[in-house]
């Protein structure tokens, strides 16, 4: 791991980060490589500027195979509503840059990159954006135990469905 600071923000590029990466430039298509990292920039963009709204400061961020993780300085007790605001940021970045773009008349990669990278991480996992905003309402209750089992049933349901797809689209090519 490669581990350096700039500007107070400790900033971490683990090995699966550089892998990931190696994989993307298979694609070959410097347009669709483009297209991939501006929709990824923009989504996290979305996450520090809302950050930076409700008064909140990076204190790390970690390059991963998995994605993007951004650690906070805590100033306390933070309102769930700020919380809230910086998750969804990152995805309604996304669907914004989709959304005027269809408006524009454009088409392509692009658009579609940047709906796919909202839904993507609006899924209920953990380590996305989705995940963080259920934790975010469930940890800590009573009823944690049961949302975590009916998140491992979608989830279950997700990767099922993922698979069958992906299944299906083999099939018809």
């Amino acid at each position: 791991m490669i581990s350096f600071k700039l500007r107070g923000v400790t900033l971490r590029v683990e090995f699966s980060f550089l892998v990931f990466n190696a994989l993307v430039f298979l694609f070959r298509d410097s347009t669709l490589v483009l297209a991939f990292y501006t929709t990824c920039a923009l989504h996290e963009s979305g996450h520090i500027l809302a950050l930076g709204l409700t008064g909140g400061r990076l204190s790390s961020v970690s390059f991963g195979a998995a994605g993007i993780r951004m650690e906070t300085v805590r100033t306390g007790a933070e309102p769930v509503t700020s919380s809230l605001f910086v998750f969804l940021a990152g995805p309604a970045a996304n669907i914004l840059v989709f959304t005027a773009m269809k408006l524009a008349g454009c088409g392509g990669t692009f658009p579609a990159l940047n709906l796919v990278a909202a839904a993507y991480n609006m899924l209920p996992f953990r380590s996305l954006d989705g995940g963080a905003v259920i934790a975010l309402f469930t940890v800590g209750t009573p009823h944690e135990r049961t949302a975590e089992l009916v998140l491992k049933v979608m989830r279950l349901l997700i990767i099922v469905f993922a698979a069958l797809a992906l299944l299906e689209f083999r099939v018809v090519s």
